[in-house]
């Protein structure tokens, strides 16, 4: 199974995304499922309001009030963040 990944690097911090295939082209998870772009998914990053660390999950689950979009993520070092999933609330 072929898997692909976008990056974007924004602010010094390199942020990635996991791509889904959809007919004969690949887009973001994040977009196909909740709408939500990965320049949506960095402000909302850039504009977290509220961050707990989920344990049993092993991932950042934050809420950007400005954005209204709650983030699932990963930080895979101090400028490397794996966008898991982005939706509004």
């Amino acid at each position: 199974m072929l898997v692909l990944y976008e990056n974007h690097k924004v602010s010094g911090i390199k942020f990635g995304f996991k791509l889904d295939p959809v007919f004969d082209d690949f887009l973001p998870h994040i977009y196909i499922r909740h709408l939500i772009t990965p320049e949506m998914a960095i402000v909302a990053y850039l504009n977290i309001s509220e961050k707990k660390y989920n344990t049993s999950n092993k991932r950042w689950e934050s809420y950007s009030k400005a954005d209204d979009i709650t983030l699932y993520y990963m930080e895979l070092s101090n400028k490397t963040v794996f966008i898991i999933s982005a939706f509004k609330t």
